[in-house]
C-alpha cells in the first residue's frame, strides 16, 4: 500500500531541532555583511591608535569644544604629522599644558599672553583641520573630511552641504577664455 508522506509519522525526539529559516538565514548574512563593512571602515588604526595619539582625541576635543570622531581623529593626526615632524612631541606637550593650567575652554588657552609660538601653531593647526576637513595649504592640501568639516554644523539641517568639493575656497583658476557665452 502507498502512503502518502503526510501520512507517514516520523519519530519525534526530545531534542529540539535547529531548522534554517529564512529569518535566521537573513539574520546572518546581515550580521556578516555589518562585520565586514566595519572591518573594512578603517576602524583598526583606532584600536591601535598610541598614547599621542589618544592624546589627539582629547586635545581635539578641548580645542574645538564639542566630541570628535575618532576614525577621522586618526586621519587628521597622520596627515598633520606628516607635516610637522615635532607634530606628537607638540600635541603632548600642549596637552599637558592645558591640564597642568587647568583650562576649561579653549578661549582660556588663547587668552594666555605669552604662548609658545610653536604650541600655538600645533593648536591652530588642529583647529583648522577640523573645522574646514583638510590639512595643508592651497597646492599641498590634503582632503581628510568634506562633509564632516565642523565649518557644516552652525547650518547643519538648514543648508544641504555640497556634495563634492575640495574644501573652502578650491575654486580653479579663471579660465583662459575670457569670450562670454551668448544664447
Amino acid at each position: 500500500m502507498e502512503t502518502s508522506m503526510t501520512d507517514q509519522h516520523l519519530p519525534v525526539s526530545s531534542a529540539p531541532t535547529q531548522a534554517l529559516s529564512r529569518r535566521s538565514l537573513l539574520r546572518g548574512s546581515v550580521t556578516l555583511g555589518l562585520a565586514a563593512l566595519v572591518g573594512g571602515l578603517g576602524w583598526q588604526p583606532v584600536m591601535a591608535m598610541a598614547g599621542s595619539e589618544q592624546g589627539f582625541i582629547t586635545l581635539s576635543q578641548f580645542l574645538v569644544s564639542r566630541p570628535v570622531n575618532p576614525v577621522l581623529a586618526a586621519r587628521y593626526y597622520r596627515a598633520l604629522s606628516r607635516r610637522a615632524v615635532n607634530f606628537s612631541g607638540n600635541v603632548s606637550a600642549l596637552g599637558q599644558l592645558i591640564a597642568g593650567q587647568g583650562f576649561k575652554h579653549v578661549d582660556e588657552y588663547l587668552a594666555q599672553a605669552n604662548l609658545d609660538p610653536s604650541l600655538k601653531a600645533t593648536a591652530t593647526s588642529i583647529i583648522s583641520a577640523w573645522y574646514l576637513g583638510t590639512v595643508g595649504e592651497l597646492a599641498d592640501a590634503e582632503l581628510v573630511s568634506y562633509a564632516e568639516a565642523l565649518m557644516y554644523r552652525p547650518t547643519h539641517g538648514i543648508l544641504i552641504i555640497p556634495t563634492y568639493g575640495g574644501g573652502p575656497d578650491s575654486w580653479g583658476s579663471k579660465p583662459a577664455d575670457t569670450q562670454d557665452f551668448q544664447l
